[in-house]
């Protein structure tokens, strides 16, 4: 089977003040084609919801290999990689009108039962959720990474951020993309503002709903080259969510 596909013209509302599409835009654009690439292999959202199940991101990484720009237009590839463990694999690619990637990226999903709110083993998958690869292709050597912070890091509070509306989703929690949106306000916005962000890793450990207040804490590394940034968030001392911004 074919790679799912979408081609679409890059508008103002997914772009920072540079006029490039930020990186939770992408994840905007990822999370819908990663909707539709399911559905298209029969087990997406309208499989799984009567069931009390559905795909919760568990992990992703993605790369910017050159900046995308409002007005750009480009055709974005997703495909299913199959199983790894208790994960499923699948890659992304956005390309430019010349062919050539401007982003890549990888994810893993896990499937939750949303009356218990814990993962589903493999024992009891619906049977309708194929573990055969669409494609075999890989945009990266490896899965997507796990975000430690630098051994030795002294930690910064960054605020806190009460989840609201507009951070929920039908599954009833924070959607995902709205972790890396909080991550890239905690961080120097002069660097933000002024440079494009080239990977973004993010972690998904705990869900977070309506009212939960979440602590933000970072911390900064910079090479010369480089700026990475870490960013995790914290309910009553517990990891919800971590993310590596690689400047």
């Amino acid at each position: 089977m074919e790679k799912n596909a979408m081609t679409l013209e890059i508008p103002c509302y997914m772009t920072d003040s540079g006029y490039r599409l930020r990186a939770s835009s992408f994840m905007d654009v990822a999370q819908v084609m990663a909707m539709e690439g399911a559905r298209s292999l029969g087990f997406g959202y309208d499989r799984l919801d009567p069931l009390n199940k559905a795909w919760i991101l568990y992990r992703m990484q993605f790369k910017f290999l050159r900046p995308v720009m409002w007005h750009d237009v480009v055709t974005v590839r997703t495909w299913h990689k199959g199983q790894d463990g208790l994960v499923f694999l699948r890659d992304y690619e956005m390309l430019g009108v010349d062919g050539n990637p401007s982003v890549i990226g990888t994810s893993s999903w896990i499937v939750l039962d949303t009356m218990k709110r814990s993962f589903v083993r493999n024992e009891n998958l619906p049977e309708f959720i194929s573990a055969e690869p669409q494609c075999t292709d890989s945009v990266y050597e490896h899965p997507a990474q796990k975000v430690v912070f630098p051994r030795g890091t002294v930690k910064q509070a960054a605020g806190v951020h009460t989840v609201a509306y507009s951070d929920v989703d039908f599954v009833g929690h924070t959607n995902n993309v709205k972790y890396v949106a909080w991550a890239m306000d905690c961080i120097d916005q002069a660097t933000a503002s002024s440079r494009q962000v080239k990977e973004v890793t993010v972690n998904f450990n705990n869900e977070t709903h309506l009212g939960d207040v979440v602590e933000l804490f970072t911390c900064t590394e910079d090479d010369g080259s480089e700026r990475i940034f870490y960013v995790e968030g914290l309910i009553k001392g517990r990891q919800s969510f971590a993310v590596k911004l690689v400047f």
